[in-house]
């Protein structure tokens, strides 16, 4: 019991900001019913063609990308609140009259715009974590709003599923009525975090995080490190990928007609792990720096998506699914305190939004890839593929890891300064 208590700890006495992220985040993405639905939705009830659809859905995507890119500099210059405040007011709206219409023109038109104002706040709760926190407090921080993540993608389908098939205007009404909750949440019990210019100045942090003038790419390019390590996460992106592309090609090479009962089941297990696992693994790394737990993290994506060239029995894709699921949880908690360790408090908006990007770009890439490569060999063959370049994002990060530290006294002297 004692050691079941001291897991919580590190959760206790964190800014009050970070717990109402929490539930904001939690809310939002409980209530996210549109996107897991789109394609269904404009396919059988709006009767679109699918090749249409699927332009429709490429597009919403690049509008939301476009978007969180050029939020971040708004973020940056405006405010954290007034960017999260008007833009996610808007795109609720936009969701709202949604319900009121049945007019595929204006129905399309509604959706893309209500993700594209959408993706304009995007980068804000990130930024903020990042102003209000440091150190392990900042690791514990992300591992927080990485469980809220998750907590709400578990039920949210469900609900959204209830809704597509029974009541479908609240599909619409129940997406633009959570994400007004969250907008209230941030409006009345988060101050605003954005640093003046005198304040970035004067705060006590590591060099890395000291303010640069200059655009985004000038700032990315002083810190060599993080551009290997956009190079590495995009790699690890690859990897990720094929939880969705290549799992559901092996399960239903080996399962059949079983397959989407078992892939169902295995999702339900990474779901479930991702909601609860983060607050073990953040205790088990504590002493660990966020490159070293990101290099850890890929001898798991090596381990779960590498065995899977030999396993046929559906206890072992349970096994599989666990390990590269504790894989996943290192990496993507690690990823964004790396992410703030090493950004500029004057560019902090830009630099939280141009990651999603390179999430998207090893989504993108990996499925390609992966297709290429089942093509002229095997499925069962495409995870050693997988597993060769987990280790080389493994060694790299490693790699990175051993530079960070040789730069971290340097830091602490500059702070002293």
């Amino acid at each position: 019991m004692n050691n079941l208590k001291k897991l919580f700890v590190p959760y206790k006495n964190l800014p009050m900001s970070v717990y109402i992220i929490f539930f904001a985040s939690i809310i939002n993405n409980l209530g996210n019913f549109v996107a897991p639905f789109l394609t269904m939705f404009l396919t059988y009830s709006i009767g679109m063609n699918v090749g249409v659809v699927g332009v429709i859905v490429a597009v919403n995507s690049f509008v939301g990308l476009i978007a969180s890119a050029h939020g971040g500099k708004l973020i940056d210059v405006i405010g954290r609140k007034k960017i999260f405040i008007i833009f996610r007011t808007t795109s609720a709206i936009a969701i709202l009259l949604c319900a009121f219409t049945k007019d595929p023109i204006i129905l399309t038109t509604l959706l893309i715009l209500s993700n594209f104002l959408g993706g304009y706040s995007l980068p804000v709760y990130s930024t903020i974590i990042t102003d209000i926190t440091e150190g392990e407090q900042r690791k514990t921080a992300f591992s927080l709003q990485y469980m809220a993540l998750n907590i709400g993608f578990s039920v949210g389908p469900l609900l959204a599923g209830f809704l597509y098939n029974n009541y479908l205007v609240w599909l619409f009404l129940g997406d633009a009525l959570t994400t007004f909750i969250s907008v209230i949440l941030v409006a009345f019990f988060i101050p605003e975090t954005m640093p003046s210019k005198d304040e970035i100045q004067k705060l006590k942090v590591n060099k890395l995080e000291k303010a640069e003038e200059g655009t985004l790419l000038q700032a990315l390019i002083k810190r060599p490190t993080l551009l290997l390590f956009s190079f590495i996460i995009v790699i690890y992106f690859i990897v990720f990928s094929q939880f969705n592309f290549g799992l559901s090609l092996q399960i239903g090479e080996v399962f059949g007609e079983k397959s989407a009962t078992i892939f169902g089941s295995l999702m339900t297990v990474n779901a479930v792990m991702c909601s609860i696992i983060p607050m073990f693994l953040t205790a088990v790394t504590e002493k660990l720096n966020s490159s070293l737990s990101i290099a850890v993290g890929g001898i798991f994506y090596a381990t779960g998506f590498g065995m899977m060239f030999f396993i046929n029995g559906y206890p072992l894709f349970i096994l599989s699914t666990m390990i590269w699921t504790i894989g996943e949880i290192l990496i993507s908690t690690n990823t964004n305190v790396y992410i703030a360790e090493h950004t500029p408090a004057s560019h902090r908006g830009r630099f939280n939004s141009i990651f999603p990007i390179i999430r998207k770009l090893g989504f993108m890439v990996g499925p390609i890839i992966a297709g290429l490569y089942v093509k002229y060999t095997s499925i069962r063959n495409l995870w050693l593929f997988i597993g060769g370049i987990s280790i080389l994002a493994a060694i790299l990060m490693y790699r990175l890891c051993l530079i960070d530290s040789k730069k971290e006294e340097v830091g602490q002297i500059a702070i002293e300064e």
